[in-house]
């Protein structure tokens, strides 16, 4: 598998505390990468490095050999990289399928004095959106759901939803942030199931950051271990899991 993101000895200070510490990885397309470690261990700063929320104090990121290095973050989002959040950040007073739109309209093919105006062309590209955005949502079973407030949904839809209104900016690279966070063992093992469904589906990369070990041990090809803003360990989950110094780090202190 080729290249398609590289991140190059990325460090990033919070005033003086030194949050990530001569950061790599290279991210192969087609992937499912994990990225685990305790609280406080960086892992979250990377994911906001990557996405432009803040620019690294020294380090590269590239993707598809495009230094994307201290982009703002919608320009990094229609370069291909989206991602979810651990808390979820939908839009609650919207319905569902206005959470789908909202994601595309960056590719919208009218300008502003058309969205004043209402000409025929911006008629056009609602609908197209609209259709867009129901047959997203029929993929991931929510398409009953369409013209509902979002923040009515149950936990799990809207981790969905979350999930496909990432997926509607047609990224090449998709960050989850704790998918799992707040499911049960059931609804874990079927999150560990559509990640890999996603995955195939979209023809998506993914990088996730996750606490729940049944998830990151059941998806993910390779992970990369993070302690005190430094990379402790890399490896496929075999590995990792049995690495010591991962083992007195981190694993010995959560639930496998």
């Amino acid at each position: 598998m080729s290249s398609l993101l590289k991140v190059d000895n990325v460090t990033h200070f919070f005033g003086g505390l030194k949050a990530v510490s001569n950061f790599n990885l290279d991210l192969k397309d087609g992937e499912i990468m994990g990225l685990i470690g305790p609280n406080g261990a960086g892992k979250t700063t990377v994911f906001n490095l990557i996405t432009g929320v803040y620019t690294p104090t020294m380090g590269n990121i590239v993707l598809n050999n495009n230094n994307i290095t201290g982009l703002l973050s919608h320009k990094i989002t229609a370069a291909g990289i989206c991602r979810t959040f651990q808390n979820i950040r939908l839009f609650g007073n919207q319905s569902v399928i206005d959470n789908i739109k909202i994601a595309t309209h960056f590719r919208v093919q009218y300008g502003l004095f058309e969205s004043f105006t209402h000409m025929r062309h911006f008629w056009k590209e609602e609908h197209t959106s609209d259709d867009k955005a129901y047959e997203l949502l029929k993929i991931f079973n929510l398409h009953t759901k369409a013209d509902e407030i979002a923040s009515s949904l149950p936990y799990g839809q809207q981790r969905r939803l979350e999930i496909a209104r990432a997926l509607a900016t047609k990224p090449k690279i998709l960050l989850l942030d704790e998918p799992a966070a707040g499911m049960n063992p059931n609804e874990a093992d079927e999150l560990l199931h559509l990640i890999k469904w996603i995955r195939d589906e979209f023809k998506v990369t993914i990088l996730l950051i996750e606490h729940q070990m049944r998830v990151v041990m059941g998806v993910c090809e390779r992970i990369k271990v993070m302690d005190f803003g430094e990379t402790i360990a890399e490896g496929t989950p075999d590995i990792v899991q049995n690495d010591p110094v991962v083992i007195e780090a981190y694993l010995g202190k959560e639930a496998i």
